[in-house]
């Protein structure tokens, strides 16, 4: 479990860096329209951080 949860966390962070990037190049630039493209990366995001909810460490 200790292996999932670490799995989970680092995809949560890498989507998290992925769209704040998105929404800062979103900001200089609208027309690309990164946010739109990123949008496999978010749903990745909120699944991982609903995953780590279920499999959260109880001690």
């Amino acid at each position: 479990m200790g292996r999932l949860r670490g799995f989970f966390i680092h995809v949560g962070v890498i989507c998290s860096f992925i769209c704040i990037i998105a929404k800062a190049l979103d900001w200089y630039n609208p027309y690309m329209d990164f946010s739109g493209h990123a949008f496999f990366m978010q749903l990745l995001l909120y699944f991982s951080v609903i995953s780590l909810a279920f499999i959260r460490k109880t001690e």
